[in-house]
């Protein structure tokens, strides 16, 4: 058990650890009677929580430990732009991929990564692929067909459609024609391990 800084009485709330009690602080000759403990023990209430928080605050910002609210704080920063009906540990993926994700916006990986890992569905994609060609940078191909892609999604329980319509549309190239299908929910899963590309 840890050594406490404080003597039992009626008007004691809680004990603070040893080490974090502003009496382990003073000099041994403030230290004799109970009278610097009696002192100290009132801002040891306030500043205890204050020592314990500055103590964790690595946990604060870890993708793995954050609290819900600092989670979706630091996903803004990321750029990521997720409804509230992404599954908590879909979010922490999201956050700790960063950056990493964001750059394979617009391919097909970071389709696959998004929807298995962050929205923690199950996803089949078919697309036509291509590319455009001309001579001359003013080249136009109207005799060729724009790229299409077919994206069908099937999100965890719980999730509306127009949420996963709402993050697939996001993350398909702009110049691509898609269509997007939703298939029935199916039972919420742990999100798979993290892709290699984005650790």
């Amino acid at each position: 058990m840890t050594p406490t800084s404080r003597r039992p009485g009626p008007d004691r709330s809680a004990d603070t650890p040893a080490y974090r009690s502003l009496l382990a602080a003073l000099p041994a000759v403030y230290r004799q009677g109970d009278f610097a403990d009696r002192f100290v023990s009132g801002f040891d209430d306030v500043l205890s929580p204050v020592l314990e928080t500055l103590d964790c605050l690595d946990a604060y910002t870890a993708p793995g430990t954050a609290p819900a609210d600092f989670l979706d704080w630091m996903l803004d920063w990321t750029g990521a732009d997720l409804p509230a009906s992404v599954p908590e540990a879909g979010r922490r993926y999201a956050l700790a991929a960063g950056v990493r994700l964001q750059g394979l916006r617009g391919t097909r990986t970071g389709l696959e990564l998004m929807v298995r890992h962050v929205l923690c569905g199950h996803v089949e994609i078919a697309e036509t692929g291509g590319t455009r060609y001309g001579l001359w940078p003013d080249d136009t191909a109207e005799d060729h067909e724009p790229p299409r892609v077919r994206v069908r999604v099937t999100p965890p329980a719980g999730m509306p459609a127009q949420d996963v319509v709402h993050v697939v549309r996001d993350w398909l190239p702009a110049h691509a024609h898609a269509t997007i299908d939703v298939a029935d929910p199916r039972p919420a899963g742990p999100p798979g391990p993290p892709h290699p590309d984005v650790r």
